[in-house]
């Protein structure tokens, strides 16, 4: 795409008359504006991708969490019905014990009569179980099947986002071939692209937002969708243990009431039994006494009906305190389990708080880090340019102290030189001697001197006095410059002295938000640890009532099957 605009602003370029600069700049401007836009745009694509990225790993844990909280479902509906099962054959057994008892005629009816009642109480009770545990699997069967479904669409929705990201990176590589055209520019060969590629790259830009703005759209959709079947799937559920509690009520009440009923009557069976034994006993061995025998056994049976009696009301009494018993118990229990729910939410919510502290720390302590280190950096960069503007001002004193040096050697030959002389043998012997220094220490500056000596003329006091005072002005010059750059270097070292105080400052004020973040984060722990201790109490609590509970359950059972064996 970029050759061909190349090619085209070639042979554009070739027969065209040169631009000039101001339009050249003003390309150059709308290049780089265009470039910064674009820039911008693929930030913000870039975040929104990362967003996306990162609600769907949310989703995917969600997922996991609900298929978590599924499968301990299944294990309570498992335990349930097994459960229910054991109570089933339990039934049975009283059952056909009721049917071994049976031929019996005194006291038999009611008990076949409560039997049946209850058998068909526990027909329907089983049946409508039943249908609940089918709901319950078909439930779940969608459930899963729409778990599979938002894989999949989290999947695809994955691929278009790597296709888009793909796309973002060619329109990056387009960008960067747009800034080479740039430097093409500045360098005197300008190639630019036409209007037509920027209404495509704009088109493209906009079809590129639409995508993701349906990608966005499809995933709130398809998380929203899911949301919805989890809560559905959670209603139903708590809907169905709820059902299956009730149910398990039931069938223990009436599984107690049957067994009682069968042992009461059984034990009046059995003494009725030995009464009539002994009647007939008592006929077959005693004729004389025939008499006073019936009487007797009225008596006895009077007394053993009326300790029946007594027996049966106590054991009336007592089933129905441990039916009370039971209610309050499973009162305490579905207490206990909202109990539990409750806490289970308070910790969900305190660990996404917990989480939610931890990330925005981690995000203040990286900023702090990041903004103390560029501030480091640029307090070091700045001592750097100090340390080398010292330097080479240094350096550059140091000349001028040479320099200076020089200049007053020289000064002082020229006065020597400059003294009067009456006999010519010594001016000649003091004109050899500064020949002779000349040449050894200052060749190239004597012949000057010699030189402005031969234009000025013979005159020598005036050329002294003026240049005496262009030494005097040449110092005071240098004295002021050196002034001026030693007052530039002060306000320098002052300058660099204020922001390594600033950035002293900055430094303490960071570390003091660190350790108090740090004292936050120590008392979110301590608040973390009691809230875990609060649990693990009402954890043992819960645990220490269900063995108590069991304890009881299997008292009861024991009594019944030590009732039903006497």
């Amino acid at each position: 795409m970029n050759d061909g605009l190349f090619s085209k602003h070639a042979a554009l370029n070739a027969g065209a008359i040169p631009v000039s600069a101001e339009e050249l700049s003003q390309r150059y401007t709308n290049l780089f504006q265009q470039y910064s836009r674009l820039k911008a745009q693929h930030a913000a694509l870039k975040k929104a991708v990362i967003k996306e990225q990162a609600s769907n790993v949310a989703l995917q844990g969600n997922v996991k969490e609900k298929e978590k909280e599924l499968r301990k479902l299944q294990e309570q509906l498992d335990l349930l019905s097994f459960h229910n099962e054991r109570l089933t054959k339990r039934i049975l057994a009283v059952q056909e014990s009721d049917k071994k008892a049976s031929h019996f005629s005194i006291l038999g009816g009611s008990t076949k009569r409560e039997l049946e009642k209850n058998t068909k109480a526990l027909d329907a009770t089983n049946a409508d179980l039943e249908q609940k545990i089918q709901e319950n699997e078909r439930l779940h069967e969608e459930l899963t099947e729409r778990q599979f479904e938002f894989t999949n669409n989290i999947n695809r929705l994955l691929k278009q986002i790597q296709d888009l990201e793909e796309r973002i990176k060619e329109l990056e590589t387009e960008d960067t071939e747009q800034i080479n055209n740039s430097t093409l520019l500045e360098s005197g060969t300008p190639e630019f692209p036409n209007d037509d590629s920027k209404e495509k790259e704009e088109e493209e830009e906009q079809l590129l937002r639409q995508k993701i703005d349906e990608l966005k759209a499809d995933l709130d959709e398809k998380t929203r969708l899911l949301r919805e079947q989890e809560e559905k799937a959670k209603e139903d559920d708590k809907h169905l243990l709820s059902e299956i509690h009730s149910l398990r009520t039931i069938l223990l009440v009436k599984l107690g009431n049957v067994k009682n009923t069968d042992v009461d009557g059984n034990d009046a069976l059995m003494n009725l039994e030995k009464e009539a034994e002994n009647y007939i006993q008592s006929i077959r061995d005693t004729k004389d006494v025939q008499e006073a025998l019936p009487h007797e056994i009225a008596e006895k049976l009077m007394i053993s009906h009326d300790t029946w009696i007594k027996e049966l009301e106590k054991l009336t009494v007592e089933l129905e305190n441990k039916k009370r018993e039971l209610n309050e118990e499973l009162a305490k229990q579905g207490e206990m389990d909202e109990y539990e729910d409750e806490i289970k939410r308070l910790n969900e919510e305190h660990q996404e708080r917990v989480k939610q502290l931890n990330e925005e720390h981690e995000k203040s302590m990286m900023q702090l880090s990041a903004e103390h280190e560029v501030q480091l950096n640029e307090h070091l960069a700045a001592k750097e340019e100090i340390a080398k503007r010292v330097g080479q001002l240094e350096e550059i004193n140091e000349k001028l102290e040479k320099e200076n040096k020089r200049l007053r050697q020289e000064i002082e030959q020229m006065h020597t030189n400059r003294q009067p002389t009456i006999d010519n043998e010594t001016q000649t012997e003091i004109d050899n001697k500064e020949e002779d220094e000349e040449v050894f220490i200052y060749p190239k500056k004597d012949e000057e001197e010699n030189e402005v000596f031969v234009y000025t003329g013979m005159d020598a006091l005036p050329t002294k006095e003026e240049k005496k005072k262009e030494e005097e002005d040449a110092i005071s010059m240098l004295m002021t410059s050196y002034d001026q750059q030693i007052n530039e270097l002060t306000k320098k070292l002052q300058d660099s002295d204020s922001n390594a105080a600033r950035l002293g400052k900055l430094y303490e004020t960071t570390n003091d938000k660190l350790l108090s973040e740090e004292k936050e984060k120590q008392t979110m722990m301590l608040e973390i640890e009691k809230l875990n201790e609060q649990v693990r109490h009402a954890q043992d609590l819960l645990t220490t009532t269900k063995t108590n509970y069991q304890k009881q359950v299997d008292d009861m059972t024991e009594m019944i099957t030590m009732l039903q064996s006497s």
